[in-house]
C-alpha cells in the first residue's frame, strides 16, 4: 500500500494524492456509468462517478451528500446509491450529464 501522506509532502504545491483502488461500470436504464473508488491519505475511501442525473425539474445535477467510507465495498454501495438517487425512468426531460473531471486518470 502506498504511503499517500509521504507522497503529498514531496513538494509544497502537491495538494493531495489519491490512489485509485478499483474501477467499475454500471448500467442504469441503458446509460453506462463509470465508477472509480479511491483511497486518500487518511485511509478513507470515496467514489467518483462518470455521470450524474439531472431531472427535468432540477437546475443542477445533484450529488450524494456522504462520500467518505471505511471500506472500498461501502464506497461502491455509496456510489451506486448516489448514481440512482435522483433518477426516475419516467422523467421526461431529465438526462445524464458527463462529469468532465472523471476523464482525468
Amino acid at each position: 500500500m502506498l504511503n499517500l501522506g509521504e507522497l503529498e509532502e514531496l513538494h509544497a504545491d502537491i495538494q493531495s494524492v489519491h490512489e485509485i483502488v478499483q474501477s467499475l461500470k454500471a448500467r442504469v436504464d441503458g446509460q453506462e456509468i463509470g465508477i472509480r473508488i479511491c483511497r486518500n491519505a487518511n485511509g478513507h475511501y470515496f467514489y467518483e462517478l462518470s455521470h450524474t442525473y439531472r431531472g427535468a425539474d432540477a437546475a443542477d445535477p445533484e450529488v450524494g451528500v456522504v462520500n467518505s467510507f471505511d471500506s472500498a465495498e461501502e464506497a461502491v454501495k455509496g456510489a451506486l446509491r448516489s448514481a440512482v438517487l435522483y433518477y426516475r425512468s419516467m422523467d421526461e426531460g431529465g438526462r445524464w450529464h458527463r462529469n468532465d473531471s472523471f476523464l482525468i486518470q
